[in-house]
């Protein structure tokens, strides 16, 4: 409240001059007189109370308005600025029927007492009539006019003021679902990698164990088992370095994966001939991180292809090079309506975002886009990693 009177106490003072001046150009007879000069002076100060009090400013001003009127010359008419300006504050901060009243009664008012106060004896009162009406008709058009500028802008500002608020709250909403997905996928993939890596710590147990037994009665055997448990700690710990930072969130396997490597998975996903795999090179030893990487894409990208492009034709090109492993799953334009609806419950990903997080845990890079037949694409490289990883 303080500032907002310092503000329009700064815009009062500024008004003065300006009034002054207008006072001086306007008037008939070269110099206003200083009793009008004080009033009108007086009357745009009152511009201060504006957003304090608006209808005790513009009651004020009224009433200045009329001690002006009875010491202008006859026939002058003055006014100033400062009522024009109460009224428009009105119309930013009362309703609109209130703006509007108030300026009527200001307009009614400002030419009533220009009418008996200030007009010349009547020499002929048909167009002295004429010139009050015009008179009223202007000062009408002037404040009803800024009472509803002042309502107009306002409603803008305050719709712009809704706007941004709705944006913010949308930004925040979409950060907040975005970072949802992200930790429920990353939870998702580390009970995933977990269990590939209790897998193989069972086995190093085992064979662990067999060393022990084998290192008195067949050392060359002992030997070749402790070879193996080195070979099945390396896997295991490279596994685990993916998992960095990722929890594990629930119990128990998950359902919709799929027993075997990550080719025999795919196959199975493609068996009932949603898409056409196709196979170029032999997959070899695997990484169980990078198989299941492999099949949750592909298993994504089809599920996006049957939402969105529902009908379209679909292939699944992998490719097994000693540099790397690259799946490209590719699918035609739509041939019927896309289907839309949330079906994370029923075993999906998380779309785009969850496909770049899985690739990001086993160092992969994921590439999708629009295809130039009107299809979209994805493309997973995952590199090979060397023999001291």
């Amino acid at each position: 409240m303080r500032t907002k009177l310092i503000q329009d106490g700064a815009l009062a003072v500024a008004a003065v001059p300006f009034t002054a001046m207008l006072l001086w150009l306007t008037d008939r007879d070269g110099a206003p007189g200083t009793v009008v000069l004080v009033l009108m002076a007086a009357q745009t100060l009152l511009v201060c109370l504006r957003r304090v009090s608006p209808v005790w400013c513009v009651t004020l001003m009224l009433v200045a308005q009329t001690a002006i009127s009875a010491a202008a010359p006859h026939g002058t008419g003055l006014r100033g600025v400062g009522l024009a300006i109460a009224v428009y504050t009105c119309g930013s901060l009362l309703t609109a029927r209130t703006a509007i009243t108030l300026a009527v009664i200001v307009a009614v008012v400002e030419i009533g007492g220009y009418a008996v106060l200030s007009l010349a004896p009547l020499r002929n009162p048909a167009l002295e009539l004429v010139q009050i009406a015009l008179h009223l008709a202007l000062s009408l058009l002037l404040y009803v006019g800024a009472a509803l500028l002042g309502a107009h802008l306002t409603m803008r500002r305050r719709y712009a003021e809704v706007v941004v608020a709705r944006a913010v709250a949308d930004e925040e909403a979409h950060r907040a679902r975005t970072a949802a997905v992200l930790t429920a996928e990353r939870a998702r993939t580390a009970r995933e990698l977990h269990d590939v890596a209790a897998h193989h710590l069972t086995s190093l147990i085992v064979r662990a164990t067999l060393v022990e037994r084998l290192l008195d009665r067949d050392p060359e055997a002992a030997r070749s088992h402790a070879a193996a448990v080195r070979e099945e700690g390396r896997n295991t710990l490279h596994n685990l370095r993916l998992i960095v930072g990722a929890l594990r969130d629930g119990d128990g396997a998950d359902p919709h994966l799929p027993d075997g490597s990550g080719l025999a998975m795919i196959d199975r996903l493609v068996s009932g001939g949603e898409a056409v795999l196709t196979v170029d090179g032999s997959p070899g030893v695997q990484d169980p991180a990078v198989e299941l990487a492999l099949y949750r894409v592909a298993q994504e990208a089809l599920t996006n292809a049957r939402d969105h492009a529902p009908g379209g034709p679909v292939t699944i090109a992998l490719a097994y090079r000693e540099s790397e492993t690259t799946m490209e799953i590719h699918n035609g334009p739509a041939a019927g309506p896309p289907v839309h609806g949330d079906r994370v419950g029923e075993g999906r990903g998380f779309g785009l975002i969850g496909m770049r997080e899985r690739a990001s845990l086993i160092g992969a890079e994921l590439d999708a886009g629009p295809a130039g037949d009107g299809g979209w694409r994805v493309r997973l490289t995952v590199p090979h990693a060397g023999d001291d990883a």
